[in-house]
């Protein structure tokens, strides 16, 4: 009676360490992986230093973060701004910083009740995956930082007008803004937001004197156009347009940001 029973207490063991090593399981998979933001995104930003745009609050560092943070938390892409007003030749090119994608996980189990020792496999790789996107993102970081650092700090936010002549060429601005809806790939984003924060007022000759925007913006179909303290929209026809009296009903808007 005793041999029996503890024949069938080994038996009991030998099954509960086998199933421990290979038992089928759903305990870990690559979908349980955290989501992986993927929508790319454009955000072309023209930035009105001059002085007859003083009826609308002038951006600072904190205001280019956030814009640069839509991006950056919601996949990847480009931020990209030119100056509006009478920048020096230096100064007169777009400024930009790029927001690389991160890796997605790769589902490898071929089974939906996976062996223990499957998983493990799967638990590899992502660990593998995971490794690359932390390194992805702490890049992302870096460029941001000397973006605002640096480059925005120098060229657009100490702006002041070439030669001290305070004027406003948007012209200039749209001819920028329209060679970067030409670069290759610009297909390949799932929303481009041009965001315009200008009174509109066209002063390319001396300040006071206002003249007609000769340029169009040439913007693709899958760009949305936003204006922020825009006095006359007419000269944009039949273009959608999402309108803003100052900066903080924009910031409102972009605090609900969805990739559609």
């Amino acid at each position: 009676m005793i041999t029996r029973q503890l024949f069938f207490l080994a038996s009991l063991i030998s099954l509960f360490t086998f199933s421990c090593v290979d038992a089928p399981s759903k305990a870990h998979t690559a979908t349980a992986e955290e989501d992986i933001p993927d929508c790319k995104i454009m955000v072309i930003l023209g930035d009105d230093r001059s002085g007859s745009s003083e009826s609308i609050q002038k951006l600072n560092k904190e205001d280019y973060e956030t814009i640069i943070n839509v991006i950056s938390e919601n996949g990847n892409g480009y931020f990209a701004s030119t100056i509006i007003g009478n920048p020096a030749p230096g100064s007169k090119e777009i400024f930009r910083v790029k927001i690389s994608a991160q890796k997605p996980y790769k589902n490898i189990l071929t089974s939906d009740n996976p062996t223990l020792t499957e998983q493990a496999k799967q638990k590899k790789v992502d660990e593998k995956i995971k490794l690359k996107n932390e390194k992805i993102v702490k890049k992302n970081k870096s460029r941001i930082n000397t973006f605002l650092s640096q480059t925005l700090q120098k060229n657009i936010l100490a702006y002041k007008p070439y030669k001290n002549k305070d004027i406003t060429n948007i012209d200039l601005a749209f001819e920028h803004i329209n060679k970067l809806l030409k670069e290759p790939g610009i297909d390949d984003y799932d929303k481009i937001m041009v965001v315009l924060f200008t009174d509109g007022v066209n002063e390319p000759v001396r300040s006071g004197k206002i003249q007609t925007i000769k340029n169009e913006l040439m913007l693709p179909d899958n760009a949305e156009l936003h204006l922020v303290g825009w006095k006359d929209t007419s000269i944009f026809g039949g273009i959608e347009i999402n309108e803003f009296e100052g900066k903080e009903g924009f910031f409102s808007f972009i605090e609900d940001f969805e990739c559609l």
